[in-house]
């Protein structure tokens, strides 16, 4: 016979909604491309000086790496939408994009850590 406790409290099966790890998994992701993102808008830049119009391919490249880091990095932030379309339109700035990339890259790093990931250099790491 089993025993039964009158005072154990009832076991239902409730939506907690998303999983905590995928969405970390998606910061982590983002702040990985917005790392590249930096890089090559960096790149870029230096790249104007020595061998002129033609390194604007480069800072295209970024700008395409950045809007697809801040779209993993937000949704896995709980960033709204209206958050991601002002994002968008930073990237199109020239300097204020890159402001835009290390705040967020710093709002990340310490969204990460606070998981129990180490981050470096180019991004996060178990």
């Amino acid at each position: 016979m089993a025993q039964v406790n009158p005072y154990q409290a009832p076991r239902a099966d409730v939506d907690t909604g998303p999983d905590p790890s995928e969405e970390i998994g998606k910061v982590a992701s983002g702040q990985k491309l917005v790392i590249y993102a930096i890089l090559l808008n960096i790149a870029g830049i230096a790249l104007q000086f020595v061998i002129g119009p033609l390194a604007s391919l480069v800072g295209l490249a970024g700008l395409v790496v950045s809007l697809i880091g801040i779209f993993r990095m937000g949704s896995g932030m709980g960033f709204s939408i209206v958050a991601k379309i002002v994002l968008v339109i930073l990237m199109f700035v020239p300097l204020v994009n890159l402001i835009t990339l290390l705040v967020l890259n710093s709002r990340a790093t310490s969204r990460l850590r606070e998981a129990g990931y180490k981050v470096g250099l180019l991004g996060a790491s178990r």
